[in-house]
């Protein structure tokens, strides 16, 4: 353990309130300089009320109850019901700022090309100008010198202008509904046009395509036919069924479906056993196979049949 020895010091308990008080200064924090504005458009409000049912308009996004609303929607008296200057009187707010007026110089001109321009008008003879004769009318207008004004000239042509006429239309009801009759199809229209009556070009067009297909498509149709008949004639064992032989089986055909056919209209009406059942089941089976074997050998005319 150590031990200091004070022998001189200048300290004095009375002194401490004479002696100045150093402030503490911290560091200054950030302060964004959008601040101020955000404050401002904090405190705006969409809807400000002047009182006297006056209500102003501002560009502000914010209000009052504005994300839940009221907790209880707030009533009119009733002794104001239908009363005259009753109601709210809406105003926006003039927040519209024009921008500052800018000083714009003036369009540098050269005095020496200006009087050589001048004088160079005034030696060359003025030209006298064509009026190009057209078939469509058109309006007479005054000649303004210095400044054309437009309101005298529509004036002009409105006074010259045609009147326009409306068009043609047909009533098709009594109660009188009416429709244009141009481009509806009751006359004739475009009479006098070099293709008027004529078929147009892109159906020839289509018409010669469908030609040029449909004679590739039978083409290949027949060289398919060949290729099947070819090989069908190379198959050992197959024979072509005649012309004679297949009449005869289609005439046998027939004659089966016409004796089976007066048979089945011959059963009684009332099938009320297991035999009359049977046999109608019998006859219908026999009527299908018979008309399924003729409407193949008419669909077929070329038939392959097995020599054994």
């Amino acid at each position: 353990m150590s031990l200091v020895y004070i022998t001189y010091h200048d300290e004095n308990i009375f002194d401490v309130d004479k002696q100045d008080l150093q402030a503490h200064h911290t560091a200054l924090k950030y302060i964004s300089k959008h601040r101020k504005m955000v404050k401002k458009e904090k405190a705006a409000k969409h809807i400000i009320d002047l009182g006297d049912n006056r209500k102003l308009l501002t560009s502000s996004v914010k209000n009052y109850h504005q994300t839940m609303g009221y907790a209880e929607t707030p009533l009119r008296a009733p002794c104001n019901f239908m009363r005259k200057n009753q109601g709210v009187k809406w105003s926006r707010l003039n927040e519209h700022r024009c921008p500052p007026k800018r000083f714009i110089p003036p369009v540098p001109r050269l005095h020496h090309a200006k009087v050589a321009h001048d004088e160079k008008s005034k030696d060359e003879p003025k030209k006298e100008k064509k009026v190009e004769s057209t078939s469509c009318p058109q309006a007479q207008t005054k000649s303004f010198k210095h400044r054309a004004n437009f309101v005298a000239l529509n004036i002009d042509k409105i006074k010259n202008s045609k009147s326009k006429r409306p068009p043609p239309r047909y009533v098709d009801t009594p109660t009188g509904d009416r429709h244009n009759l141009l481009n509806a199809g009751l006359i004739p229209q475009y009479t006098c046009s070099k293709n008027f009556g004529k078929v147009p070009c892109y159906i020839h067009a289509r018409k010669k395509m469908l030609e040029k297909y449909n004679a590739q498509c039978a083409d290949a149709k027949s060289l398919a036919k060949d290729v099947c008949l070819r090989e069908m004639t190379d198959v050992p064992g197959l024979k072509k069924l005649g012309s004679d032989d297949r009449q005869d089986i289609l005439a046998g055909l027939k004659k089966n479906f016409a004796e089976i056919f007066k048979s089945y209209q011959g059963l009684s009406l009332y099938t009320d056993t297991i035999a009359k059942k049977l046999r109608k089941g019998k006859y219908e089976r026999e009527l299908r196979q018979l008309e399924q074997d003729i409407f193949l050998m008419e669909s077929n005319p070329e038939i392959y049949i097995s020599e054994y």
